[in-house]
């Protein structure tokens, strides 16, 4: 059992991640989250914005900054979270899964604007276990990825990428093409498909 080794104290880095995942959600802005082996930490943060988001709301009322108007009228649920998440190079465990997903459900993120990357060039893409994830989170939250450093080879690893997915999700590899760029334009231009 190898004990991670942090440059930067685990403290200092979810305060970090708090501050820009708290003003993401002030200024309903999507967020690109990658995750190394700190899942229950990523579960904490979003429970400490989504309760400090409720705090801002709460205040915003009690001091009138709503109008009479809007407080007559059937209040939608506020999102307490950024308006779309996007895990990228997604390796967590089948069981984080729904974890994140109730999550997301607490800070009124509607499901179909939460979203996982899988990277062909992360270790994890060929892991057995990673078929039956890609499943369990299905089609219409997928997004095609590369984590590449060099460009030069990005449209050879996104092929690799679909077919991954194709293979795991038992599709065509040109429906998964055509449903990942859907994904994507909704997750980066809002359009719905």
């Amino acid at each position: 059992n190898r004990k991670l080794v942090l440059s930067c104290p685990m403290n200092l880095q979810r305060r970090a991640f708090e501050q820009q995942l708290l003003l993401a959600a002030e200024l309903q802005r999507p967020v690109s989250i990658h995750v190394v082996r700190a899942w229950g930490d990523l579960l904490d943060s979003f429970d400490t914005v989504r309760e400090l988001m409720k705090q801002k709301y709460l205040l915003e009322e009690n001091e009138g900054v709503t109008d009479t108007l809007s407080k007559r009228r059937k209040k939608p649920k506020r999102l307490l979270l950024p308006p779309k998440i996007y895990f990228h190079a997604f390796s967590g465990k089948a069981g984080v899964v729904p974890s994140l997903l109730a999550a997301c459900d607490k800070g009124n993120v509607p499901r179909e604007d939460v979203f996982f990357g899988f990277a062909p060039v992360v270790p994890n893409y060929f892991s057995p276990k990673t078929p039956s994830i890609m499943k369990q989170i299905g089609i219409h939250q997928l997004v095609l990825e590369t984590d590449l450093e060099d460009a030069s080879n990005a449209w050879d690893d996104l092929k690799r990428g679909v077919e991954g997915l194709a293979t795991a999700l038992d599709m065509d590899v040109c429906d998964v093409a055509e449903q990942t760029y859907q994904n994507a334009e909704r997750l980066y231009f809002g359009h719905r498909s």
